[in-house]
């Protein structure tokens, strides 16, 4: 991606701002596909998209980074576990 058409590429792109989590994407249309706090979504909280990964940044060990293997009407977010 070269950095002239980088505002037309990012259209439609929110960048969160809220106090306790940052995302990318746009939660009314197609989802949150990025995004991270402190706090990992409940299940069945909309808005994220099918696949978004949330990084959990005062997570620990196996429980930094999550997928949303739900909806974007509800989320079902589950720990990516790193190979051995």
């Amino acid at each position: 991606m070269s950095a002239h058409n980088l505002v037309a590429q990012m259209q439609g792109v929110d960048i969160g701002d809220g106090a306790t989590e940052q995302y990318l994407g746009n939660p009314d249309t197609n989802g949150k596909v990025f995004a991270w706090g402190n706090t990992v979504p409940t299940d069945a909280t909309a808005g994220y998209s099918p696949g978004c990964i949330f990084v959990h940044t005062d997570g620990g060990d196996a429980t930094s980074a999550y997928l949303n293997e739900g909806t974007v009407t509800s989320c079902d977010f589950n720990a990516l576990l790193a190979a051995a």
